[in-house]
């Protein structure tokens, strides 16, 4: 790929053309699609659920009315006064004057037997007269909401074998008893009506389901005759979380994914959809997107074309300008480039007249160049040398502790926090140290002896530690050492090893044998934790100060609150006495772990943790409940 820009201009030329317009052209033509479709999309849904909101209302309007004419009929005609034929005459005269009634009954609220009127449009259909028969199966789980008037999901007629609803009223007197209940068997043919003059396209239709997800409209007729349950679509979640909405479903009508807005009919549960293939939803975009690319193409065509052109008028000059440069090295100090070709553009005829005037400067300088690069060469091989050193000795004092020449403050923060912050998995130690009656030294010896000892101090630091440990100096006689990545064990090892070192090695002072012992804090926390450097110094300054009040000379160990209770061994933790039984269990816990480690650690480690358990032992005995 990069020998073809070699070549020549001229194809690099070509190139910048092709690349400056094919690349937004590759762009657009990315976008287009899912632009396009993500427009139509949007545009289609919204209609989509506007349309199946609006078809909200009628729906609820057409069973509301139903139960309130119901509710006046049953209130007001008295059915608990009347006899039986009369109850039935009313009922029929009722079935008769609104349209939709397949068939009305009348159960009493002493469990009689039910009085019963079939509206005369299945009269016509049947031969002989209407003779009683014991109503469906709904009915007897309608009773058990007794409280309730209500509206019951879609079901088969009993007279008409058709999906029908059953919607029930109770009857109660002015004493607020029942005395009987009302039912209709309500035709769903106005509600199939209403969906049907809704069309999208060729296959956009309107659905309408139950609360139970059964079909009451639907273009299909088999499904709502066979009242087929679509609550595999999804949309009884749909309607169990949302009033309305957008879905996207597998339509097992039509074999295919269907963009639909649904809406939900508050108080019934039922739902309400608009939707169409999404075949069918591409089908426009797809029309511009090919009109589109068709004219992109000749578009390129033609740029190529013209882009030829240019690239030739551009080309020329500077192939002669190559030409001649190439003459320079073969000619003489008074070669000239000639006269420039015609019809050259502004910039190269610039670029001719420069180098004109270069090429006549050219040889007389090339022998003051090599002059003045031999004696640059020299001098930067001075300064460098000189810079190198003085960057040596500022990292060194900038680094380190003037006095110990272990690392200062600045360099131990400013690494750690990095380390803190690089986002790594492992553990990060830290070890307060203070040196135990170092006032004392001072005023007893001078502050000559005291810097002795404070240089012993960080040397056996140095000892004691690995090479990605940062042993440094806080200040005064404070230090403090980060420990990389090491278990709990590890890391009390390290801090009482380095204990028992500087108080087995004294210094000497103008004959004088100075002990020296040191007061020590340790914290080890995961760096997951996101723990900050001022945050793990504080933990360990803590478990530094109960180490000065444990007699000095001794290793004290953070255990951070929120942790569980089985923890290395502290002072801290097992000088803390709890208050409940569970607190009293954890301390038998841990002392038993803690003798299992007695016989892992060194003789002056073992005796601390003895004396640990002893007290860990003694206040469980105090604390265990009579």
């Amino acid at each position: 790929m990069f020998r073809f820009f070699t070549k020549s201009i001229s194809r690099m030329v070509m190139a910048s053309f092709v690349f400056v317009l094919l690349l937004p052209l590759g762009f657009i033509i990315a976008n287009l699609n899912q632009l396009s479709w993500d427009s139509t999309h949007n545009e289609m849904q919204e209609k989509h659920l506007l349309l199946a909101k609006s078809l909200e209302d009628p729906v609820k309007m057409y069973f509301s009315s139903h139960q309130k004419t119901l509710g006046i009929f049953a209130n007001w005609t008295g059915f608990s006064t009347k006899s039986a034929p009369e109850v039935k005459q009313l009922m029929g005269q009722y079935a008769n004057s609104l349209s939709n009634i397949v068939a009305i009954s009348y159960l009493p609220a002493d469990e009689g037997s039910p009085i019963i009127n079939v509206s005369d449009e299945y009269k016509i259909k049947t031969s002989g007269d209407i003779v009683e028969f014991e109503y469906h199966p709904e009915e007897r789980k309608y009773r058990k909401y007794d409280t309730k008037n209500s509206i019951s999901s879609v079901i088969r007629s009993t007279v008409s074998n058709k999906p029908i609803v059953l919607i029930k009223h109770h009857i109660i007197d002015f004493d607020s008893n029942k005395k009987g209940t009302v039912f209709i068997e309500l035709g769903l043919k106005p509600i199939q009506d209403i969906c049907s003059k809704i069309k999208l396209g060729e296959k956009g239709h309107c659905t309408i389901v139950d609360q139970l997800g059964q079909v009451v409209a639907h273009p299909n007729k088999e499904y709502v005759k066979d009242i087929i349950s679509l609550s595999s679509t999804g949309i009884l979640n749909q309607l169990k979380n949302n009033n309305s909405g957008l879905f996207n479903f597998n339509s097992p009508y039509f074999g295919e994914e269907e963009v639909s807005g649904f809406s939900k009919v508050s108080g019934m549960g039922w739902g309400i959809l608009v939707a169409q293939p999404k075949s069918e939803l591409k089908s426009p975009y797809k029309t511009v997107i090919s009109t589109v690319t068709t004219w992109l193409a000749v578009g390129i065509i033609v740029s190529l074309l013209l882009a030829s052109i240019l690239a030739f008028q551009i080309t020329k000059p500077l192939n002669t300008l190559v030409t001649k440069s190439k003459e320079i090295g073969t000619r003489s100090d008074t070669y000239n480039l000639g006269s420039m070709p015609k019809n050259s553009p502004f910039e190269i005829s610039e670029l001719w007249s420069a180098l004109s005037a270069l090429v006549n400067r050219l040889h007389k300088s090339n022998r003051e160049v090599r002059k003045l690069n031999y004696s640059l060469n020299k001098d930067i091989e001075k300064a460098t040398a000189k810079l190198r050193a003085t960057n040596k000795y500022l990292y060194e004092i900038s680094s380190n502790d003037h006095l110990t020449n272990i690392a200062n403050r600045r360099y131990f923060e400013n690494t750690v926090n990095k380390i803190l912050k690089s986002g790594k998995s492992g553990k990060v130690g830290i070890i307060q140290i203070d040196v135990d009656k170092f006032k004392y030294i001072n005023d007893e010896y001078g502050h000559e002896a005291g810097d002795l000892a404070l240089v012993h101090i960080a040397s056996m630091m140095k000892k004691r530690t690995r090479d990605k440990d940062i042993p440094a100096r806080l200040g005064g006689d404070e230090f403090v050492v980060y420990i990389n990545n090491c278990s709990d064990k590890v890391l009390l090892s390290i801090a009482e090893s380095l204990r028992k070192m500087v108080e087995d090695t004294p210094i000497n002072w103008q004959g004088n044998e100075i002990k020296l012992s040191l007061s020590m804090g340790i914290v080890n926390c995961d760096l997951a934790k996101k723990r900050s450097l001022d945050q793990l110094l504080k933990f360990a300054d803590e478990a530094m100060y109960d180490s000065k009040k444990a007699g000095r000379n001794h290793v004290s160990v953070y255990t951070f609150p929120e942790e569980p209770v089985k923890k290395l061994p502290s002072n801290k933790t097992l000088n803390e006495k709890g208050s409940d039984q569970k607190h009293t269990e954890n301390n038998i816990v841990l002392a038993k772990e803690i003798e299992g480690l007695l016989k892992e650690l060194p003789h002056a480690e073992a005796n601390v943790l003895k004396k640990m358990v002893a007290n860990a032992k003694k206040r469980n005995s105090a604390e265990e409940p009579a």
